[in-house]
């Protein structure tokens, strides 16, 4: 067996089931950062994360599945949702930018590795609707809360894509992003994204 950026390869160890799932987890961010969602087989993440190839269907049903919970976790803001409609805004700009992968692979750059596959792309689609377009729109008053769910979601993946090409912002960097973002975002969220965005 070949292994490269993906590995080191590593003999199992024993865990516990938490601890074994999260190594799997730290594995595959590894992995799908390094090389791409097509270009990494169940054996290296296996590998790398010292356990039986066979636990990673166990744990997470299959490579798709454990690449869903890889990206899901950055896009899925249902427990902030939840929080106060007048300031949503600016509270979804703070979690999307914070939320880092471990070792400092982040979710989206497994993304960026991976965009040329359509599987990855789909569970990307999914990750999104499921974890921030049909919650926001439920919460929603006002016309066409989908379309403005998804107006949002747009606004908030282009911030991050662009960061995990650009690299992460310092605090001072990602306070002036947030003070200039999150009224055109609250304006969409209110329904007033034209007024809120030129107002001033």
């Amino acid at each position: 067996m070949m292994f490269d950026a993906c590995t080191p390869p590593q003999c199992p160890r024993r865990r516990s089931a938490p601890a074994t799932r999260q190594a799997i987890l730290d594995a595959a961010r590894h992995c799908f950062s390094s090389e791409g969602y097509d270009q990494v087989g169940v054996r290296e993440i296996a590998a790398r994360a010292g356990v039986d190839p066979a636990l990673i269907n166990r744990y997470f049903g299959s490579k798709e599945g454990l690449f869903s919970e890889v990206i899901g976790g950055k896009f899925d803001l249902r427990h902030i949702v939840g929080d106060d409609l007048s300031t949503l805004g600016e509270t979804m700009l703070r979690a999307i930018c914070t939320k880092k992968g471990a070792e400092g692979h982040d979710p989206l750059r497994a993304l960026l590795q991976s965009y040329g596959s359509d599987v990855a792309r789909e569970k990307l689609r999914s990750a999104i609707v499921q974890g921030f377009v049909e919650p926001l729109a439920a919460r929603l008053s006002g016309s066409n809360p989908v379309e403005r769910a998804e107006l949002v979601g747009s606004a908030l993946l282009g911030i991050v894509l662009y960061r995990a090409i650009a690299g992460p912002l310092s605090d001072e960097e990602r306070e002036r992003m947030v003070t200039a973002m999150a009224p055109y975002v609250q304006g969409i969220i209110d329904g007033e994204p034209i007024a809120t965005f030129t107002k001033g």
